[in-house]
C-alpha cells in the first residue's frame, strides 16, 4: 500500500493570514494522501526508531507504520480487536495507545512478528472523551487531552468544570495518573489572551469558539504533541479548527484558526526530534485521509 506525496498547493486558499513564528499552519511543505485504511486516522507519532510514522484509527486495533519522507504504509501491526482508539505516542521502545474511554495500552516487542500489550485503566473516564495523548521527555509523564468532561467528578454540573478542557499526567516511574490535572485551558484565559494579543480577531475568527449564550469553551482537543525543542504543548481541536499553544507553564501562548479547507478534520499531531511537525486529518466522504508535512 501507498499514499500518494503532493507538493504544497499554491492559490489564495494556502495564504496564511497568520503564524506563530514556527509554523504557517495553512501553507504545508508536503502533504500525503492516505489509502481508505487511514481515512478515519485519529492518531500520530514516530516510531520508536524515528525513523517513521506511527498512526492508528478510531475503528481498528492497528498500529500503521508509515515512511515520513515519501508517505508510504510499510507494514501494519495488530495489538488488538477492535476499538476506538484515539491517541498514540511512543516513549523509548514502546508506543502507548488510548482510547476514548481512557483505558491504555502499552505495545512492546515491535520489532517481532507477534508484539505483546499490557492494558491499564486509570482515573480517566468515557465522560472524559480522551483522545490526546503526547509525551513529555523533560518530566516523563504522558499526557492525556480530554475532548469532554475536564473533571473527574461524577455526573457533574459544576458551572466552573463547563468552561474548561483538562489535560491529565501520568508519571512514568510510578505509573500513576495524578487526580488534579497537569494543565486547564479555560474560558477566562482564552479570553484574557484574544483580547491581548487577538482584539480584532476574538469577535469573528473565534466566535463560534466562544458562545455568549452558555459560557462555556467550545474547544474539544483531539490531538496533542510536546514540541521537542521548545517543550511547548500544541493541543488540536478538530471542532472549531483551532490550535492552541501552552508554554511549560500552562499558559497560553499562542491560538491559531485553521483553514478548514485544508484541515478538514485535524485529529493527529507529532513532531520530529529536529522540529518537523506532522498534522494527520480524517478523510471525509470522497476525500482522503491526508498527512500533512511543516518544515521547522
Amino acid at each position: 500500500m501507498s499514499c500518494k506525496a503532493q507538493q504544497p498547493a499554491t492559490g489564495s486558499e494556502f495564504t496564511s493570514k497568520s503564524g506563530n513564528g514556527l509554523y504557517q499552519f495553512d501553507t504545508p511543505d508536503r502533504t500525503f494522501e492516505l489509502p481508505e485504511s487511514l481515512k478515519e486516522i485519529s492518531g500520530l507519532t514516530l516510531s520508536p526508531d524515528g525513523q517513521e510514522l506511527c498512526a492508528v484509527n478510531d475503528e481498528h486495533g492497528v498500529i500503521y507504520f508509515i515512511d515520513k519522507k515519501l508517505g508510504e504504509i510499510k507494514r501494519e501491526v495488530k495489538f488488538h480487536k477492535n476499538g476506538d482508539y484515539e491517541g498514540i505516542e511512543t516513549v523509548g521502545k514502546s508506543i502507548f495507545i488510548v482510547k476514548s474511554t481512557g483505558t491504555v495500552y502499552r505495545v512492546d516487542n515491535l520489532e517481532k512478528d507477534s508484539v505483546s500489550f499490557t492494558k491499564g485503566k486509570y482515573l480517566l473516564k468515557k465522560e472524559n472523551d480522551t483522545e490526546g495523548l503526547g509525551f513529555d521527555s523533560k518530566n516523563n509523564q504522558l499526557l492525556f487531552a480530554c475532548k469532554g468532561r475536564g473533571c473527574l467528578h461524577s455526573g457533574c454540573t459544576i458551572e466552573g468544570c463547563l468552561t474548561k478542557k483538562s489535560i491529565y499526567r501520568m508519571d512514568m516511574n510510578s505509573n500513576r495518573v495524578a487526580e488534579e490535572p497537569a494543565f486547564e485551558i479555560t474560558i477566562e484565559s482564552v479570553l484574557d489572551f484574544l483580547k491581548k494579543n487577538k482584539p480584532e480577531q476574538a469577535e469573528n475568527k473565534f466566535e463560534d469558539f466562544i458562545d455568549a449564550e452558555d459560557g462555556h469553551l467550545h474547544f474539544h482537543p483531539s490531538a496533542l504533541a510536546v514540541h521537542p525543542i521548545s517543550g511547548d504543548i500544541f493541543i488540536l481541536s478538530s471542532k472549531g479548527k483551532t490550535v492552541i499553544v501552552l508554554g511549560s507553564d500552562g499558559k497560553i501562548k499562542q491560538m491559531e484558526k485553521l483553514n478548514k479547507k485544508i484541515h478538514r478534520q485535524p485529529e493527529g499531531i507529532a513532531f520530529d526530534k529536529d522540529g518537523t511537525m506532522y498534522i494527520s486529518n480524517e478523510g471525509k466522504k470522497e476525500k482522503k485521509g491526508k498527512i500533512y508535512v511543516y518544515n521547522y
